[in-house]
């Protein structure tokens, strides 16, 4: 077991090192931009005095250090969350760090009462704080991911051009498939994948598409919509 909690210990240790890399120094502006995110606060008697080296931790502690737990495993899914949002953007860095502490917290929950002291139970705790301390740096290093260019005039008009146009070819073929009474799992598919673009369409508005999601939709209608006008010919 002293090997096992070694080994967290100086995991925890080298994750926080790790933030050099990961920034924690962004100004106040792009720190403010990061989703608010509630920081954990481990219980207020969370140390024994001057604990007996080899005593198996009590109850009562092993309670604090159960308590402190599930508040940290709380804390990073909430980090976890902010991290993976479209609002923030993507640093290799913070993920490592995300997944070693994500590593350090299944690992502290594979040991049990039996397994700790109460010497144990209070370097446990440090170590937990020492986590806290990690995301709440993790989440000033964070940055908001650019916003790219709203959809012109002119892509959206494109855009719109290309969902009426699926949505009278998807009709013709949909009722031409049903009045044949065939059953074919290739046209299904098709007229699946069809309907999703239509389904996606109809929850956009220009202010809500960039330019270039705009082209790549409007490509994947125009696909869609030829591959329905070959199986309308085959109907």
């Amino acid at each position: 077991m002293k090997k096992k909690l070694a080994a967290v210990i100086l995991t925890a240790v080298m994750t926080a090192l790790l933030l050099t890399a990961c920034g924690g120094n962004k100004d106040a502006e792009q720190s403010a931009s990061v989703p608010e995110t509630e920081t954990p606060a481990p219980a207020a008697d969370t140390k024994t005095d001057a604990p007996a080296e080899g005593d198996m931790v009590s109850d009562e502690n092993y309670k604090i250090l159960q308590d402190n737990y599930a508040l940290i495993t709380e804390y990073a899914a909430q980090v976890r969350d902010i991290y993976t949002s479209d609002e923030i953007a993507a640093n290799s860095a913070i993920e490592e760090v995300i997944l070693q502490t994500e590593d350090i917290i299944n690992q502290m929950g594979e040991l049990e009462q039996a397994d700790i002291t109460e010497e144990d139970a209070v370097t446990l705790n440090e170590t937990m704080e020492l986590i806290i301390e990690t995301y709440d740096n993790l989440l000033d290093g964070m940055e908001v991911a650019e916003s790219g260019e709203m959809v012109s005039d002119e892509t959206f008009a494109v855009l719109s051009e290309t969902y009426d146009t699926l949505t009278d070819i998807y009709n013709t073929v949909a009722t031409a498939y049903n009045d044949s009474g065939a059953e074919d799992e290739d046209i299904k598919a098709a007229m699946d994948e069809a309907y999703s673009f239509l389904e996606q369409m109809g929850e956009i508005t220009q202010d809500t598409i960039t330019e270039q999601d705009a082209e790549g939709l409007a490509e994947a209608m125009a696909a869609a919509a030829e591959m329905l006008e070959a199986i309308a010919g085959n109907l």
